[in-house]
Parts: structure tokens; sequence; C-alpha cells
């Protein structure tokens, strides 16, 4: 995996080498569109790596969308859900103070883009990220009371341990937990901070500087640039949460502003409608040591332990997955 100081130094030499071409039509359009889209995608947001003997990743999730995954596809995914359906009142809203006059100066790009249908939903909301949380920590950690209740269907659920997945295509990165004030940093987060406000001021400039010089017929480049930023700036917004949630150890798997042929819908659950993206396979992260674990209210745990175990190793040959039943004595709240 590339280092975050060398993939952002790529990316912003890359810039001012287009910058500096001029715009010569149509190769400063392809130029800018096809560096814009092979390389935000990838750029890495923060330098972090998840250590499987520590960090223990598991995500929770309900029994029907585990159902869903396995039996809704030959090549089991992850799902990555849009965070319109968030149950965090300040789900992408807390932001550092040292990101104010970076945030001040890309409001142009609200211009650029008002009209485009992939941005119009309100971004408040997470209208345009996607993502899939884990919960980490102790070697319990799949097997938590806490987060049966919260994440796992009241305990009608299941939870997958997983080995994060190697390359940058699906990072999973660390949760930074902040108070409201940001008021209660220590002094690595407040540098950690402003070097994500540093790298977002030069490379804001350096985009702002090339779309300056543009004219009418380069609107397609001013677009993309515009589009690229707002997707680095929203990964951002979604990895912060409030120090009131400090205690999940919470990682992410976030993109933003997928192509529309790659969301999918969800209508499980009746009347409400939820949108998602397809994530890793599941073959690539449930490996060695990686384990499923069928919820304490799950009817027939005797069965459903069976039935998941039938699909993950007999229908998709996800061989070295081991499959239990919680140990945990739940009630289910009235």
């Amino acid at each position: 995996m590339k280092a975050v100081n060398e993939n952002w130094r790529e990316l912003m030499g890359e810039l001012r080498r287009i910058g500096r071409r001029g715009f010569e039509r149509p190769a400063y359009t392809q130029n800018i569109h096809g560096l814009l889209l092979k390389e935000i995608p990838n750029l890495i947001l923060y330098e972090d790596l998840a250590r499987p003997d520590a960090d223990r990743l598991v995500h929770y999730t309900s029994w029907e969308n585990a159902l869903n995954m396995f039996s809704g596809n030959e090549n089991p995914v992850l799902r990555m859900y849009n965070y319109e359906q968030s149950n965090d009142p300040d789900e992408g809203k807390i932001r550092p103070r040292e990101w104010k006059d970076v945030l001040r100066n890309a409001e142009w790009t609200d211009k650029v883009l008002e009209n485009d249908a992939r941005w119009m939903p309100d971004l408040e909301y997470g209208g345009n990220t996607y993502g899939c949380s884990f919960s980490s920590g102790g070697k319990d950690v799949e097997d938590d009371l806490t987060y049966w209740r919260m994440y796992g269907n009241n305990g009608e659920g299941c939870s997958f341990k997983i080995t994060p997945p190697s390359g940058d295509k699906h990072r999973v990165y660390r949760i930074r937990y902040r108070d409201r004030n940001f008021s209660e940093r220590d002094a690595d987060e407040k540098e950690e901070d402003k070097d994500v406000a540093d790298r977002l001021q030069e490379l804001f400039a350096i985009c702002k500087e090339i779309v300056d010089k543009a004219t009418g017929e380069h609107q397609i480049a001013v677009k993309t640039i515009a589009q690229g930023l707002r997707e680095i700036v929203y990964g951002y917004y979604h990895l912060i949460k409030h120090k009131g949630y400090v205690r999940e150890q919470e990682w992410r798997m976030i993109k933003v502003a997928p192509e529309t042929k790659e969301i999918r819908f969800d209508t499980a659950a009746g009347k409400l409608v939820k949108r998602y993206i397809e994530g890793p396979c599941l073959k690539e992260i449930l490996i060695s040591d990686s384990v499923i674990t069928i919820g304490p209210t799950v009817p027939n745990r005797g069965a459903a332990r069976a039935y998941i175990e039938h699909l993950a190793r007999t229908k998709h040959g996800i061989r070295y997955v081991a499959v239990k039943n919680s140990r945990q004595t739940y009630r289910r709240r009235a």
C-alpha cells in the first residue's frame, strides 16, 4: 500500500503539470477527467492500517441482510449502505475548526454543481456517501450485547469478524472522535486535523488556479475538478464522529458519489427503500481467523447456524470461516 504523503504528492504534482500545459483542447479536458477519475477514488485520506490481531474488525447486520448477501449474488459481497439512514444526528456534521477556511474556499464548487443530479441530494444526510462500519476492540467484540442491540437488529442478526481487505480499493479507516467544540483534543489529534487542512488547502489552491484560467469551452474539466474535490471533502466528513461513540472504536470503509450504475436498492424492509453499493467479496475478507456469529434472538438458531454454514462453505466455497451461535443471554426491550 502507498503512504498518504506519497499518494497526495503524486496527485498534486500531476495537477500542477496539467495546469502548466495550458488549455489545448481536447487534451486538457481528457487529462483532468482521466486523472481525477483514476486518482480521487484511491486517494488515501489517513495513514491507517488495521491490525487483525489487535483491532478485530466486526460488522454487525440484520438476519435479512446477511441472507441477502449470501443468497443474492454468485460472488457474495459486503454491502456499503448510504449514510442517509444513519441514526447519528451528527453524521457528517462534525468538522474541525482547522478545516473552516478550506471549506469556505470550496464554496465555488456549489455553483459549479448546483444542477448536477449526482450532487442534488441533501449532503447533510449523507446523500452521496456510502459506507460499511466495523466495531473493533477486545476478543469478544463479535458477540457484544451493546452491539447486538444497536447494530444487530436487537440480536436478530449476524456479526462478521473479518480480515481487512488488502490493497487500496476497499481501504478501511479508523474513525476520529471529537467533541462538538473541539476542546478535548490531545496534541496528536490537533496536529492530525491541521495536517488534513494543510493538504486540502494546497489541493484546493492548485485546482482553483486551473479553474480560474478556464473558459466556457472547458466547463467539463471544471465540473470534473469540482466533483473530485467534493469527493475528498465528504470522505473526511464521514470519518469523524462525536466522542459519545468512542467506545465503539469504529472503522469505516467509505465511497463518495459512486456512478449511478453501481447503486443497488434494498427493499427487504417493506416500505423503506435503502440504497447501497457492493463492497469487497466475502471470500476476500472471511479467511483464516474469521467468524460469523448468529445473534442471540435469531429463531431456531441451530438450523440458522447450519444454513449460514451451508451458504458460506458449500455454496460459495468460503472454507475457513467459523460459524458460531452467540453465547449471550438477551432480552428484547419492550
